[in-house]
């Protein structure tokens, strides 16, 4: 992208004249609360330029790209125009950037000509990125994902991770995946991620979680859930949970439950679609560095209407390394798991 095209975008999109108006005004506020004296009390050409590129979500690689600037330099302007930015939103100076969506906020406060526009499905990529690494443990896994993520600046969510060699699948804007790409093709990630990079490609939505998602008609995980490969160890990963067709079907995620008093698990669900019900798996692990589950931990799945299923209940005691309790699901069917210990109940739904 040129910066005309980013420019015209933004002329298109954005109420330019409204928002930059409201911008000069918190640049003056921020600006007077510092007892700071400068000609420049309203945006400067370079800070104009480069809120285009906030408006069309690029990262401040990306805009130093479009405008053949110093990265750093840009940093630099862009952490001033975020701060006049906050003001404007009313955030505090010291809340982090990257929980800000900036432009669905600005478009909430009426500065986008169309604030209902959506990005389009085309704008919207799966990718892969095959590393050269056998069998990471997930403190490598989370390493690698922080380290794309950080180039984006912003929390890449990993949407799948196969066996293999280490292949992992992200979903992002397309302007995204093209600069990784660029990186990609430059050497240059191979030398931020400190790893060999053998593939990059785009991929085809994952079928398997298209159909999941379909059938439990919405989110079937929700906040907090990964791929196994960032959660479990690397010897509850290997252990054995099935077949290799089984597993090419299934559709895994975890997460780590906090339970109070220092105590806590991973929490796996995993689900495969077979004919027409959807066969489930749950396991309870120890998460960190425990070897044992906390003695007396009650496990229990719950029907859609939140009744305990009698026969899916389980408790802990002094020597259990793993819970597995296993079911099937109709398409669409809602259920819970509801884990005990002392005063803490945490109930996960589905």
């Amino acid at each position: 992208m040129t910066p005309e095209e980013l420019k015209e975008k933004a002329e298109k999109n954005w109420d330019l004249d409204k928002l930059l108006s409201a911008l000069n005004q918190a640049k003056m506020a921020v600006l007077m609360a510092e007892y700071v004296i400068t000609c420049y009390r309203t945006l400067t050409r370079e800070e104009v330029k480069y809120l285009y590129g906030i408006l069309d979500r690029k990262s401040s690689a990306e805009i130093a790209q479009i405008y053949d600037k110093n990265p750093n330099n840009v940093r630099n302007q862009l952490t001033r125009l975020y701060r006049y930015i906050k003001k404007l939103l009313n955030y505090s100076e010291g809340e982090d950037i990257r929980s800000i969506n900036i432009p669905d906020e600005l478009a909430k406060k009426n500065f986008r000509i169309n604030p209902f526009e959506q990005p389009r499905e085309t704008d919207r990529v799966w990718w892969r990125i095959v590393i050269e690494l056998e069998n990471p443990d997930n403190l490598q896994l989370q390493t690698i994902v922080n380290r794309l993520g950080s180039v984006l600046e912003k929390t890449l969510i990993v949407q799948n991770i196969k066996e293999g060699s280490t292949l992992l699948v992200f979903e992002s804007n397309r302007s995204e995946y093209d600069f990784i790409e660029r990186l990609y093709r430059s050497g240059s990630l191979v030398k931020l991620l400190e790893l060999n990079v053998s593939d990059l490609a785009q991929v085809t939505q994952d079928s398997d979680l298209i159909y999941l998602r379909q059938t439990f008609r919405g989110s079937i995980f929700g906040e907090g859930y990964q791929p196994v490969g960032l959660v479990l160890t690397r010897s509850q990963r290997n252990r054995s949970r099935g077949s290799n067709q089984e597993k090419l079907e299934s559709v895994e995620r975890a997460k780590q439950i906090h339970l109070g008093a220092n105590q806590s698990v991973n929490l796996t669900v995993e689900l495969t679609p077979k004919d027409e019900e959807i066969d489930t798996k749950i396991w309870i692990d120890p998460s960190g560095d425990a070897v044992y589950l906390p003695v007396g931990l009650q496990i229990t799945v719950l029907d859609e209407f939140g009744n305990p299923i009698p026969q899916l209940h389980k408790q802990t005691g002094s020597t259990d390394n793993a819970v597995l309790l296993t079911f099937s699901v109709e398409p669409g069917e809602r259920f819970s798991v509801k884990l005990l210990l002392g005063d803490a109940s945490i109930t996960e739904t589905f």
